[in-house]
This record gives structure tokens, sequence and C-alpha cells, in this order.
């Protein structure tokens, strides 16, 4: 399992939701950052922007090709994580590649579409800089934020495993492993709302003192339906297992039958055709 220490990355960065999400925040702060830079640094190298039909279609396709480029770099990421741990030193060579490659990209369009002089010094000096803030100010923004959430995590762990009251009923505390076997938490069965399946995780949500928390495990969906087999806490979907004790209504939503959870979630729930029998089994048993 990724773990939050010196050597290896937040395990949220390797999401493949939140790396897209990267791509997708890296594109909108480029946008504002080449619309900042343009006007305070006019340099012959620096040909974004959509005054011309030729100038907006080369700028629109390079950032084509630039995104592209990062979405296969956090496609590839996150098939590398899924077999190998993900090291500060891995992560930084793979930034790194992904730098040079836009860099690379960039002064190839320069040379190739001439949208203005083709002064090479002035390019090899200017590109990296400009690449290297582009990347640079938000993966920090980012590997801040995954930090902050990672040591939060850690912070209501220790609050779950040092719960008096929680510990005084552990006949009914149920161990979560991570896929290596190794013990991560543990929590009560009635303190569980519903799992969510996230690629090779698994994002546990749960009640602690009275608000949602969650804890990102590294584990298959298949593998927790099996240590949870016999708990109240069952599949209601693909990509989903609900607890039905803490459901509070359910019924059918146009062509759709749904669960909605108790507070502090509140969440509903399709319930997909192949676990609506499991799901009102689960419902009448709790009505005996």
């Amino acid at each position: 399992m990724t773990r939050n220490g010196n050597n290896t990355v937040p395990k949220q960065i390797l999401q493949k939701r939140f790396l897209l999400r990267t791509v997708l925040f890296v594109s909108l702060f480029s946008i504002l950052f080449m619309s900042l830079y343009q006007p305070v640094f006019t340099y012959s190298t620096t040909w974004f922007g959509f005054h011309s039909l030729k100038q907006a279609g080369v700028t629109s396709l390079f950032y084509a090709v630039a995104i592209s480029t990062l979405i296969i770099s956090k496609l590839l990421l996150f098939g590398f994580s899924r077999n190998h741990t993900v090291t500060v030193k891995r992560i930084l060579v793979w930034h790194l590649v992904e730098f040079f490659s836009i860099a690379t990209e960039y002064y190839l369009f320069s040379v190739h579409f001439r949208l203005g002089s083709v002064d090479v010094p002035g390019l090899l000096l200017r590109i990296p800089l400009c690449v290297a803030l582009i990347l640079g100010i938000p993966y920090s923004i980012i590997w801040f934020y995954a930090q902050y959430k990672a040591k939060k995590e850690e912070l209501e762990l220790f609050k779950v495993t040092h719960n008096r009251q929680m510990m005084e009923s552990n006949h009914n505390l149920i161990q979560f492993r991570d896929s290596q076997g190794k013990h991560k938490m543990s929590l009560s069965e009635d303190s569980i709302f519903y799992i969510e399946s996230q690629d090779n995780y698994v994002q546990i949500f749960y009640d602690l003192e009275g608000k949602l928390s969650s804890y990102l495990l590294r584990c298959s969906t298949q593998k927790i339906e099996e240590d949870l087999a016999g708990t109240s806490v069952v599949r209601c979907r693909r990509s989903f297992l609900v607890n039905t004790a803490k459901i509070v209504r359910w019924g059918k939503e146009r062509s759709h039958f749904t669960v909605t959870l108790d507070q502090p979630s509140g969440k509903t729930i399709t319930v997909t055709p192949a676990y609506y029998r499991a799901i009102l089994t689960q419902l009448d048993k709790r009505s005996m």
C-alpha cells in the first residue's frame, strides 16, 4: 500500500479520478497563467492567442496535444501505481518527463508554424521557464492539498482507534485490511454508512462523532465484500456497498430502485437489478 511517509506520495494523488482532475486543474491554470504572462512578457517566442484564425487554430491544436500528453501520462502513472510503489523520487522523474515532453512540443510548434520569429536561443531560454511555472505551481498546490487530506484522514483514524465507546463494544468490530493483508483500521458495523469503489481503492464512509468521515483503503471491492459477508453491509451496485441498517427510505424513483441513508450521510444510492433482491432481503430481516 502507498504510505504517507517521506519516501512515498499521498495515496489520494494516485486515484484515477484525482489524476484526471489534476489535468483539468493544470489546463485551467495554464490558461490563466498565459493570459497574465503575455501582456507583461511580450516576446516574439510567445505566440499564444486568438487574434487571427491561424493563431487561434495553432493555439487550440497545441492545447489539445499538451492536454492529451498529460492525460496519457496520468493514465500510465495510474497503471504503474497498481503494481508498484510510487515514491517521491519516481513521481518527480515522472513530472520531469511531462515537463520535457510539453516543452519539446511547444518548441516544435514554434519552429513549424512560425507565428513569431524563430529565435532559437530565446525559445530554449523561455520555454523551460514558462512550462516549469505552468506545471510546477499547480502541482505544488495539488501536493499540499493531498498532504492535507492524508493528515486529516490519519487524525480521524486516530480518533476512531482511540474511541473508548467503540472499543468497549469491540465484539461488533470489523477489521479492514489492505490488498496485502495488513490491518489498517477497525470500525463498528453500526458506524459504517457505505463503501465506494474507486479503481484499485475503496473509500469507506463512516460516522465519527456525528460527522461523516472517510478512509481510503487500497483493496478490491470483491475482497472487501468477502470480508463483510454476514454483516448488514452488502453490495447494491457495481461500485457501491451499503449498510442496510442505515437505510431510512427506499423505493422506486422513476425507473430505478433507490435507497436513502440516515444522517449525517443522507446519500441516495441507486440499486441495480442484480442486487435489488439482496437489499430487500436485508431490509426484511431488519423489520422482523
